[in-house]
């Protein structure tokens, strides 16, 4: 399995946080191991739409990125 760094980016805040963030609430490891890089992608979406429920940093904008280490 690929190993991936999971980040999301809020355009609006001109922020990125990583899935490792201790600011966040979601918080899981980084890197995380994946299949590839579809999945890896999915759980990168999955990071977002998390951070967009919970609001972070007051905005609902975060776009997750997946990266291969």
């Amino acid at each position: 399995m690929a190993q991936f760094n999971i980040s999301a980016t809020s355009a609006k805040k001109n922020e990125t946080v990583t899935n490792a963030d201790s600011k966040t609430r979601k918080t899981y490891n980084n890197p995380v191991e994946c299949a590839d890089q579809a999945a890896a992608d999915e759980l990168a979406k999955k990071y977002a739409k998390d951070l967009n429920a919970d609001d972070h940093s007051e905005t609902n904008d975060w776009v997750g990125q997946a990266t291969p280490v």
